[in-house]
């Protein structure tokens, strides 16, 4: 069968432009394929054992609703945060669409209203410390689902496509695309050994940050035009949420950018998660990378945020993805397959956190997924000195940060290292392929890849 439409990915800007397609055309033939499983399917052995048993498909990462099911699932509504899409096709159009999505949100039961959106006192006594000590607060109005509450969400908007026609089929590893004369026309995937081939001239690819490198081979091997992006390599931080009660009470999430003193790197706070929990993510090549979330109704008494360093990298080095990667597996060799853990007052002596250390603080882990150990072992020295130096600035802003009672669990990496070539209309250099999402390399965030997704749909329903 040829379709309208195949979305190469289930994840957020599959489903959303999967929703928009059928909206405006209810005809269509539309197709969605998935390394992973349908969301009802999506199940972790880890939360009956309590331990990662190392999946060959991780169910956290991959599947129909993407990681998003699986995480946080806090949505921004501005554009500045989640991605940098708005510099192809403007600030105004970003905002109109995801103010579009809201409405679609509330459509299928979100209700609750979002934070940041009036200043009191405090945020702006808070505001006023950023300024003083060189951060640039991003403070955009904020949706909170919780893990639990974006699997109800997302779970009523696949039963809406289901039956509206739209096809799934999971369990389906990208190989690459069939192109003839500079136009798509289908896409190769691989089934338990076997290769299919589905059909269509209007294909969007979005398969998230853990195919980013698999795209870059794609393109490489397809030329479909790309440059190397960049790569946000840092730590998960863990602390008491009684440090970050202030922030957690009127923003629930504070968008920090900073810029170190020695290096002049950028420095920013993401996926902050009040009262949530660490979690271990396996993506391929034995890579364990740290990730946190939050639900609306199990509630931890710590709270868990990233703090990244953002790096790109000049001619003549071109393997941003394989850097960070190194950096992964240089830790997971010392962990025997974990996170690593260390307190920063540890950090700071010089001397590695051991259980019976970490035994003495006032923050409990909420994972066992780690060991713990000594992170100037595997994290680049310029990246350590950014990460310590934003926690100190941190700690004049939120007091208590910078204490022993802030775990950091290393190593937290975002790949979007494959910055495709689109024009305005998400399109590549390939006529009738189209990329979207956070593996495009120009979205961090369900409001940018929702953008996305919409965009790429209502582009090829024009034609």
């Amino acid at each position: 069968m040829k379709y309208d439409i195949i979305f190469m990915g289930g994840g957020q800007a599959g489903v959303f432009g999967a929703y928009e397609a059928i909206k405006l055309n209810p005809k269509a033939k539309i197709l969605v394929l998935d390394k992973g499983k349908m969301l009802k399917q999506r199940v972790c052995p880890k939360e009956k054992l309590g331990y990662c048993v190392k999946c060959p498909t991780c169910a956290i990462i991959y599947g129909v609703s993407g990681a998003g099911a699986f995480s946080d699932s806090k949505f921004n509504m501005d554009y500045r945060v989640g991605g940098d899409v708005h510099t192809v096709v403007g600030k105004n159009l970003v905002n109109e669409t995801i103010n579009y999505v809201v409405d679609i949100y509330k459509e299928f039961g979100f209700s609750e209203k979002p934070t940041g959106l009036v200043y009191n006192v405090k945020m702006e006594e808070i505001k006023k410390r950023c300024i003083e000590n060189g951060v640039q607060l991003v403070d955009t109005p904020t949706m909170h689902l919780g893990t639990d509450g974006s699997r109800e969400l997302y779970g009523r908007l696949l039963e809406t496509l289901l039956e509206k026609g739209v096809e799934f089929i999971t369990e389906r590893t990208l190989e690459n695309f069939v192109i003839e004369n500079g136009r798509v026309n289908g896409v190769k995937v691989k089934y338990k050994n076997q290769e299919e081939i589905y059909s269509s001239e209007n294909i969007v690819v979005a398969i998230g940050r853990s195919g980013a490198k698999q795209l870059k081979d794609i393109c490489m091997e397809q030329e479909i035009k790309f440059e190397n992006g960049a790569i946000d390599v840092g730590v998960r931080v863990e602390v008491p949420d009684i440090i970050m009660k202030d922030i957690n009470e009127n923003f629930y999430e504070a968008k920090m950018i900073y810029y170190t003193p020695i290096y002049k790197d950028k420095m920013r706070t993401f996926c902050s998660n009040p009262s949530g929990f660490i979690a271990a993510e396996k993506h391929d090549d034995d890579v364990i990378l740290a990730n946190g979330h939050s639900y609306k109704d199990k509630k931890s008494t710590n709270t868990n945020l990233a703090l990244l360093c953002t790096k790109t990298f000049t001619y003549p080095f071109n393997q941003p993805f394989e850097y960070a990667t190194s950096i992964a597996k240089m830790t997971s060799m010392l962990t025997g397959g974990k996170l690593m853990v260390q307190s920063y007052g540890d950090l700071k002596a010089g001397q590695r956190s051991t259980d019976q250390t970490l035994s003495r603080l006032n923050v409990v882990p909420t994972t066992d997924d780690y060991v713990a150990g000594d992170i100037a072992l595997a994290c680049p020295k310029r990246i350590l000195d950014n990460i310590m130096q934003f926690i100190e600035v941190h700690d004049k802003i939120t007091p208590g940060f910078a204490s022993s009672d802030l775990l950091l669990y290393f190593p937290e990496i975002k790949f979007r290292s494959t910055r495709i070539e689109i024009d305005k209309n998400m399109e590549t250099s390939v006529k009738g392929l189209y990329a979207a999402g956070d593996g495009s390399g120009y979205g961090s965030g369900l409001n940018i890849a929702a953008v996305m997704g919409i965009l790429a749909v209502r582009s090829i329903l024009k034609k």
